[in-house]
């Protein structure tokens, strides 16, 4: 995480603040272990301020300090203070690196806070490397924003007007902790394994499908078989008539219902975002938005407008997310007409992720 900002003496110091934010996001956690590790009050800090008479910290100085520590983790926390003390063992220099902290962390929080425009979310979804975790955690924090703009879809050729609410998560794993030396990645990432035909819910089996996958904690790194994806968000159908939707100022005000299904970025071995899907969620959220259990009978994979009554788990909704806009007509490719099986993905020790084949 790399930060430019103001130099540490470009404004009058000031104690950090002691801000409840700090409990729920790491900048302000390390603003407030800051304030924890050296408590000052105004007094003292005024007097070392008006007394010193040596150059404070560079932002330079500060910046790198400061990517320094970060790269150590939250588990480094406890020792940061002994290694702030170390690197500056001026009081007032130490003062002035929590006063450039913690104004990187209040710009930081305002550029959390302010709301990612629709295009630069298609472009994010649409470039990003899904291998890195860094962009990962960008996503993410840009879809659980307390405001996100809903991406338009368009009209699907057997019925309805469709949007996607951005989320990063929905999807649930058929076991949520598979047996593996490997590195887990969080349920943000997961990976549908299309050859294999669950148990639940019943429906007559393909030939040569088994129940579960075969290879017990290990991977596969085939695509032909199924792929890894990221959860993007989840679909929405026009809840009133088709000639009540005239523009986005319709489309804001509503009404919008859930399709039960889940709009995810499938990705390859390079990272490279390759396709937008839906996939049916299993296990949806009951009326308390508590996960129940994975639906057994036939009521399942049916978007509520589709006039031909097909029934899928997973189907292709686009090439890329920047083809999605209303006034489009689309079509759903590669459907598969029977449930499939979702599971955990992991790294490889080369740093792309895969799917656990067995669930």
């Amino acid at each position: 995480m790399i930060f430019q900002h103001t130099p540490c003496n470009s404004h009058t110091p000031r104690p950090p603040p002691h801000d409840i934010l700090c409990l729920i996001h790491p900048l302000p956690l390390l603003r407030y272990t800051l304030h924890l590790i050296y408590p000052l009050d105004n007094v003292k800090f005024a007097s070392a301020i008006v007394h010193r008479s040596f150059t404070v910290p560079t932002n330079a100085e500060c910046l790198a300090f400061f990517n320094e520590q970060h790269a150590k983790g939250s588990g480094a926390l406890e020792g940061r203070g002994k290694a702030i003390r170390e690197r500056w063992p001026n009081k007032a220099d130490r003062m002035a690196y929590y006063d450039w902290s913690t104004k990187m962390a209040d710009d930081e929080m305002k550029r959390e806070m302010t709301p990612i425009s629709r295009e630069d979310l298609k472009t994010m979804i649409a470039t990003m490397n899904y291998n890195s975790k860094i962009a990962r955690g960008k996503l993410v924090t840009a879809v659980e924003r307390p405001i996100v703009p809903w991406l338009p879809v368009g009209s699907y050729q057997n019925g309805g007007i469709y949007r996607i609410v951005p989320g990063p998560h929905g999807l649930q794993p058929d076991q949520p902790d598979p047996e593996t030396d490997r590195t887990i990645i969080s349920m943000n990432v997961l990976g549908v394994n299309t050859n294999v035909q669950p148990t639940l819910p019943f429906r007559s089996r393909k030939a040569n499908f088994s129940e579960a996958s075969t290879k017990s904690n290990e991977s596969d790194d085939s695509e032909i078989a199924g792929f890894v994806f990221h959860q993007i968000g989840t679909l929405e159908y026009w809840g009133d008539k088709d000639e009540n939707f005239r523009s986005f100022e319709d489309a804001a005000r509503g009404p919008w219902l859930p399709t039960g299904f889940r709009v995810v970025v499938r990705f390859g071995r390079n990272g490279a975002a390759n396709g937008i899907y839906i996939i049916y969620d299993f296990y949806p959220e009951d009326a308390w938005g508590e996960r129940g259990l994975k639906i057994t009978g036939d009521y399942w994979g049916r978007l509520p407008q589709d006039t031909s009554n097909q029934q899928f788990s997973i189907a292709k909704l686009a090439d890329t997310i920047t083809e999605l806009r209303f006034g489009r007509t689309f079509t759903l490719t590669e459907v598969l007409d029977y449930p499939v099986e979702i599971v955990r993905a992991m790294k490889t020790p080369e740093d792309a992720i895969i799917r656990v084949t067995i669930a």
